[in-house]
């Protein structure tokens, strides 16, 4: 399973490449100005996600503009690509995706979002490569995945799926995505609760103090006067790990499971 360390700065872009593979989203909302920085990362054999931002443009009321985004994902080279969705209107998304394959003979990646109906899934059963988004935030989304990926499985079982902000274990191990990202590795800047996988393949949320001196008896130089950017840039660099040593697991296991708790019941709610 691959894991996508989403990024909204240099700085993290950074950590995140510290230890391979690397595989980065961006969103190309926030990175629009900044395309020198992305087509250095893709030259340099990083793999990048490039995400059109068009959620957070909504909630900022800004527009993204189709062609704009087109010639973005063309000269940064990026190779995967979501396509530009109008938040609420499957039908408004898939002409979107339809202009970038016409006018601009793209592939973008295209999504299912969380409330939909599912015929409007169906549609998209054409693609190799397909996303689910929408469940960040959303309750029930256990019984949600599992009739999605219930109709995936019965009827276009060679897709590839990837989930949107989906890193919660329990959901990364009870369904075959191919992908997923977040920006959880994250916690430990935004909540002192640093994330590390423990032996057992849990993810453990750390009080900041033990997670130091974790830290040390893994040979990292953490001091008290030690800049906060600096303590910052570990805790992400090991929170990405976490997640890529989760993806890997998962991977493995998944070459022995036939999914047929998912397949198995006609209707699963």
């Amino acid at each position: 399973m691959k894991y996508y360390a989403a990024v909204a700065n240099k700085e993290e872009i950074a950590a995140v490449s510290v230890l391979p593979p690397i595989r980065i989203l961006a969103s190309y909302y926030i990175f629009k100005k900044k395309i020198e920085l992305i087509k250095k990362c893709i030259k340099d054999g990083n793999e990048m996600f490039i995400d059109s931002g068009a959620f957070s443009a909504e909630n900022k009321g800004a527009i993204i503009d189709i062609d704009d985004y087109c010639k973005y994902v063309i000269e940064t080279g990026a190779t995967v690509y979501a396509g530009l969705d109008v938040i609420g209107d499957p039908v408004a998304s898939a002409k979107n995706i339809e202009y970038m394959e016409r006018v601009y003979g793209l592939h973008p990646i295209p999504t299912f979002h969380m409330g939909g109906s599912f015929d409007n899934l169906r549609k998209l059963f054409g693609y190799p490569y397909i996303a689910l988004g929408g469940m960040v935030f959303a309750g029930g989304r256990r019984e949600y995945c599992d009739e999605v990926w219930s109709i995936i499985l019965r009827e276009a079982p060679g897709i590839k799926v990837h989930g949107f902000g989906m890193t919660n274990l329990d959901l990364m191990e009870r369904y075959p995505w191919y992908s997923v990202d977040s920006s959880t590795y994250k916690d430990g800047r935004r909540f002192g609760r640093p994330k590390m996988l423990s032996s057992n393949m849990e993810m453990v949320q750390m009080k900041e103090d033990e997670f130091r001196q974790l830290l040390i008896k893994m040979g990292y130089k953490i001091t008290d006067d030690m800049p906060r950017m600096e303590y910052i840039f570990i805790c992400d660099v090991i929170g990405v790990w976490a997640y890529k040593i989760y993806g890997d697991h998962l991977d493995v296991l998944n070459k022995y499971r036939n999914f047929d708790h998912l397949t198995s019941q006609n209707k699963l709610f």
